[in-house]
């Protein structure tokens, strides 16, 4: 081989070298984008899980007051207790 076609192997090797790193950095570019989507979207179901968690809570203590009464009697006659 000659210097002149080791210089162009070299200047070949080096501008492929070029195209991957510039690759490499589109790739961790689109990553981290991708990655603070990813964070809003749990932020957003966190606070969603939590605004179902209250309503859970209150559609409970509502399903134990209607339980709570039916338990009793009605009309002042005794019934039996609805276990």
């Amino acid at each position: 081989m000659t210097v002149t076609q080791r210089l162009d192997q070299h200047d070949k090797q080096i501008a492929a070298l070029r195209d991957l790193v510039k690759e490499g950095i589109k790739m961790v570019v689109e990553i981290r984008h991708l990655t603070l989507e990813t964070r809003k979207d749990l932020r957003k179901l966190a606070a969603m899980q939590l605004t179902t968690a209250a309503a859970q809570k209150r559609t409970d203590e509502s399903l134990h007051a209607l339980i709570g009464s039916l338990r009793g009697g009605g009309n002042g006659h005794t019934k039996r207790r609805v276990e």
